[in-house]
C-alpha cells in the first residue's frame, strides 16, 4: 500500500479502489495529472468525492499507485513478448528489436509514466522507498548485460562506460519524445515510433563498434 493510502479491509472498499484508480488511468489519457481533480475522479468512478477521500488522503496520494500500475503492465508486457537472445543473433538487429518493444511499452502507457515522471523530481517523497531510482537502475542494468553479453563483438574498451553511455542516451531520448513529444526539442523532431526505435538502436550499434580515441 502506498504513502497516503488508506488500507481497504472489505472487498466492497478495495472494489472502490479500483473503479478510483480505473478512473484516474483513463483520465490521464486525455490529460496532465496536476489538471485532473477529485471531483473529476469521482464523478468517471461514479462515487462521491467523499469516498475518493477515504481511501486516498489526498490527491498526491495516487501517484505512487501509478507507479505500481506502471510497473506492472511493464513487467506483463516484457513477459508477454520477452526477445530470446541466442549466442549467434546479429546485435544490430538485437538492439533494434528490444528498441522497438521499448518503444511500444512506453507509447502505450506513457499517461502514466509522464505523471510518475514528472512528480518523482517535483516531489520525490512521493515516490517512496526510492522505487523511482530503482526502476532507472534496472534500465541501466538492463544496457549494461545486453552489452556485457556481445562483449566480444564490441570495439569499446571499457565496458562499463560504454553501457552507461548507451542507456543514458536511449532513456533520454525514449522518454522526451514518449513523454514530452510536443516540447523543444523533441517538438522539432518528427520521426517516432519504429523509425525512432530503430534509428536510436543503429545510433547505439554504432557507438559500440567505433573503438576509443588513445
Amino acid at each position: 500500500m502506498s504513502q497516503g493510502e488508506k488500507p481497504a479491509y472489505q472487498e466492497r472498499s478495495r472494489a472502490t479502489r479500483e473503479k478510483i484508480v480505473a478512473a484516474l488511468d483513463e483520465a490521464l489519457k486525455e490529460k496532465p495529472f496536476d489538471q485532473v481533480s477529485v471531483a473529476e475522479l469521482a464523478e468517471r468512478a461514479g462515487v462521491a468525492v467523499g469516498t475518493v477521500y477515504r481511501r486516498f488522503e489526498n490527491k498526491d496520494a495516487l501517484i505512487p499507485v501509478i507507479l505500481e500500475i506502471y510497473k506492472q503492465r511493464l513487467e506483463t508486457g516484457a513477459a508477454g513478448g520477452a526477445v530470446e537472445i541466442e549466442a549467434n543473433d546479429d546485435l544490430r538487429e538485437v538492439l533494434r528489436t528490444l528498441m522497438q518493444k521499448a518503444w511500444a511499452i512506453l507509447a502505450k502507457e506513457a499517461h502514466l509514466l509522464r505523471a510518475v515522471h514528472l512528480y518523482a523530481r517535483l516531489k520525490p517523497e512521493l515516490t517512496e522507498d526510492d522505487s523511482w531510482d530503482k526502476y532507472e537502475a534496472q534500465s541501466y542494468q538492463g544496457v549494461e548485460q545486453l552489452i556485457t553479453h556481445y562483449a566480444d563483438h564490441i570495439k569499446r574498451k571499457d565496458l562499463k562506460r560504454a553501457s552507461a553511455v548507451a542507456a543514458y542516451f536511449l532513456n533520454a531520448i525514449f522518454l522526451e519524445k514518449g513523454l514530452y513529444p510536443t516540447m523543444s526539442p523533441a517538438s522539432h523532431f518528427r520521426y517516432s515510433g519504429k523509425t525512432l526505435a530503430d534509428e536510436a538502436a543503429d545510433m547505439v550499434y554504432a557507438y559500440l563498434q567505433l573503438p576509443e580515441r588513445a
